[in-house]
């Protein structure tokens, strides 16, 4: 060989080699972008994601703190419930109390009324002897007596 053959050899081989390492670097290039952009693309994804975390924490936060909020109103209510019972109570023992005040006030006002029948505590007492019931009745409530009523005085005790 001679020497312009190994000259023109190795210019080819340089160009080759320089075409190589071009074809290569642009390769590189491209695949250097394209993890650019796939990091890129990542880097969105998780900025979307972080972004619905966010989104959902919120919900999840509001909704908690609607249940706290609605079982602070049921507590208040229950408590409400509980007070009204125990005023229930007081006011229902008051009425009993006042009932019995009133029918032993009536018992009294039985055994000093000479027109009405009673035993020896007051009870109003039927033609046989036998204690009447001693529910309260319209003649107490207006306050008529048994002559009263039927227009006859009432019998003696």
């Amino acid at each position: 060989m001679d020497t312009s053959t190994i000259i023109w050899v190795v210019v080819a081989a340089i160009v080759v080699i320089a075409v190589i390492a071009l074809v290569m670097s642009g390769t590189r290039r491209r695949r250097v972008e394209a993890h650019r952009e796939k990091a890129a693309d990542i880097r969105q994804e998780a900025t979307e994601h972080d972004r619905q975390v966010r989104e959902r924490e919120a919900s999840a936060t509001e909704a908690q703190a609607r249940s706290d909020l609605a079982r602070a109103e049921a507590q208040q209510r229950q408590l409400e419930a509980e007070r009204l019972e125990e005023e229930a109570r007081e006011r229902a023992g008051s009425v009993e109390s006042v009932r019995r005040e009133r029918d032993e006030r009536l018992r009294q006002a039985d055994l000093h009324d000479p027109d009405v029948r009673t035993d020896k505590e007051g009870h109003r007492v039927d033609d046989d002897g036998n204690r009447l019931d001693d529910a309260f009745d319209d003649r107490r409530s207006t306050g008529l007596r048994d002559a009263d009523q039927s227009g006859e005085p009432g019998r003696d005790r």
